[in-house]
């Protein structure tokens, strides 16, 4: 998804601003019991939940600040990561002549390609009322929370 934790090397795709929802382990866990707590309201019919909407910058940020061993008043901008700039295009690219050599690693050319197209918005669910995710008791996270837990990951 363009951030390397070892490294600490982040891709950021065109202006690293395009929106998109992901769901945590926890999100994930309490969508289900969600569902079960309320069958009526969710029969038939797919949900759409979300614990956070976020973009490349917001997530670098939030990687730099917990990564970085100076106080945040005293932190140049990227400090401790080495920031490269790419386009989705790029990946785009990429992906179709991987997979035209037969190398595999084209798929996540093409997933991060979806995820990061300007514009595109094809990587966000839940809708702007995030009401399925109300529903079934989702507790959104902030980007700092989900690096902190990736980052705990990580090292674990």
């Amino acid at each position: 998804m363009g951030f390397n934790l070892v490294t600490q090397h982040a891709t950021i795709y065109d202006a690293g601003s395009e929106e998109f929802t992901g769901t945590t382990l926890a999100g994930i866990g309490q969508s289900v019991v969600g569902v079960f707590r309320n069958l009526e309201k969710t029969a038939n019919r797919f949900v759409a939940v979300r614990s956070i909407k976020t973009c490349q910058n917001e997530l670098l940020a939030a990687f730099q600040k917990l990564t970085s061993s100076s106080p945040p008043s005293q932190q140049q901008q990227g400090e401790g990561w080495t920031i490269e700039h790419s386009t989705a295009q790029h990946l785009l690219e990429e992906g179709r002549r991987k997979h035209a050599q037969g190398n595999s690693a084209w798929r996540l050319d093409l997933l991060v390609y979806q995820l990061y197209a300007p514009g595109e918005a094809r990587c966000v669910v839940g809708g702007e009322d995030n009401a399925d995710s109300k529903l079934l008791g989702i507790e959104q996270e902030s980007a700092e929370e989900v690096v902190r837990k990736a980052l705990a990951r990580a090292q674990g």
